[in-house]
C-alpha cells in the first residue's frame, strides 16, 4: 500500500503547485473570504506533503 502512495505523492504535488498558483492570481485580482480560505487551504495541503505528513 505504501508504493502507490508514494508513486500518487509525487502527481498531487505537480498538480497542486500550478492550482496554488492560478489561486493566487485569482486572490490577488478579486479577493474574496472564500478565495483566501481556499489559497489557506491548498497552501497547508502542499506544505504537508513537503513535509510528508501525508
Amino acid at each position: 500500500m505504501e508504493r502507490w502512495w508514494c508513486r500518487v505523492r509525487g502527481s498531487i504535488k505537480g498538480v497542486l503547485f500550478p492550482i496554488i498558483c492560478l489561486q493566487f492570481v485569482r486572490t490577488l485580482l478579486l479577493p474574496t473570504a472564500f478565495d483566501v480560505f481556499l489559497l489557506f487551504v491548498l497552501f497547508l495541503i502542499f506544505i504537508g506533503f513537503l513535509w510528508d505528513v501525508y
